[in-house]
């Protein structure tokens, strides 16, 4: 378990200086004071919601806790999760049976114990979960908060700023046009404005209108 903590402890998380947005300050401020034992978000894909509870982890590692990231969809939740003192669920709608019920195992554990946090996340609110009715029942001990999406010029602010960083010469046209012909979460458009970078070295022309329609028309 100890090399299991270690790895994860390795890993570059984002920081919760790093999430974009104004709309989720309460949710942020609670997280960073680690109020409440267990603590549940949601929403749409691209909100946010996994750099969120990396974020969360990458605190209490930093502050010397035990503390482990699992993202459900990828790695599988198993009794070595009781180990950490602070433990991030991604996408708990991807949990199978056996893995429902280590979860159910773990919320019992911390509230009996009154150690151990526990912060969950899904696409949907606890009561739009397909699972077992006794997890559903202690999800009832989470603080719910639905993360809001950036808005649209929040989105836009944040492509100019990674423009920027990177020193990437764009027209606020570009990023307009970005927003409403490709997908519209924040991490597809970061995606895309960094291939877009990568793209026009690739064929040796500035970033232009023409060029991103170019590159849409290839993804396509």
């Amino acid at each position: 378990m100890n090399q299991l903590i270690f790895d994860f402890a390795a890993r570059d998380y984002p920081s919760f200086d790093k999430f974009l947005g104004t709309s989720n300050a309460e949710l942020l401020y609670m997280l960073q004071q680690a109020h409440g034992q267990f603590v549940y978000v949601w929403g749409q894909q691209g909100s946010g919601k996994s750099h969120l509870l990396q974020a969360w982890v990458a605190q209490a590692l930093q502050a010397g806790k035990t503390a482990l990231y699992v993202d459900a969809a990828n790695t599988p939740l198993n009794e070595t999760a009781l180990e950490a003192e602070y433990l991030a669920v991604d996408q708990i709608d991807r949990l199978d049976a056996g893995e429902q019920a280590v979860l159910f195992e773990i919320f019992n554990r911390f509230r009996n114990s009154g150690r151990g946090f526990l912060l969950l996340s899904a696409d949907v609110p606890p009561h739009g979960l397909t699972v077992r009715e006794d997890l559903r029942t202690r999800m009832g001990y989470c603080l719910v908060y639905d993360v809001k999406p950036l808005s649209d010029q929040e989105k836009i602010d944040a492509l100019m700023s990674m423009a920027a960083a990177r020193q990437m010469v764009v027209e606020p046209e570009i990023f307009h046009y970005l927003l409403n012909h490709w997908r519209r979460d924040t991490d597809s458009l970061m995606q895309m404005l960094d291939t877009l970078d990568r793209y026009a070295v690739t064929v040796g022309k500035r970033i232009t209108l023409p060029l991103l329609r170019q590159l849409l028309k290839e993804q396509a």
